[in-house]
């Protein structure tokens, strides 16, 4: 059986997303750098909008198509499958609250590296959500 085609196109858009996540990461390891961390930002601005767009144009309308057959899914499928749903929606608000804060509380005095202890686990839970739907994907669950 072949991965239908917007499968393919979401999960290498899934892996991009995270490609420009991890490469943030070196940025933020000389912290002393300003000009580092709104590289950082801006790279995390970046991946943010285009998993806004993914969700938004991709999974709703695949979730609302499916909802029947996802309702009727075999437990350890559904379990994937509301463990993708639940780990997505996290980031993503998460996402949207630490680029909230960097925006509004001033990128120059770079207020939101106190918050730097929880984005390791956001990217924690980006990494399992994006490897729960590439399963999703893969398994054709619905």
């Amino acid at each position: 059986m072949a991965l239908d085609l917007m499968g393919n196109i979401t999960l290498s858009a899934s892996v991009a997303i995270l490609f420009l996540l991890v490469l943030g990461l070196p940025l933020i390891r000389g912290a002393n750098s300003k000009q580092n961390l709104i590289r950082h930002g801006y790279l995390t601005i970046v991946a943010l909008i285009m998993q806004t767009i993914l969700v938004f144009v991709v999974m709703v309308p695949s979730v609302l198509r499916s909802t029947d057959s996802i309702l009727t899914l075999q437990p350890a499928y559904a379990v994937n499958t509301w463990v993708h749903f639940g780990l997505g929606v996290v980031a993503e608000v998460l996402g949207f609250w630490f680029i909230g804060l960097w925006l509004l509380l001033s990128r120059s005095t770079m207020r939101c590296a106190t918050a730097k202890r929880y984005m390791m686990p956001t990217l924690v839970i980006w990494i399992i959500a994006i490897l729960t739907g590439a399963l999703i994907h893969v398994l054709q669950m619905f």
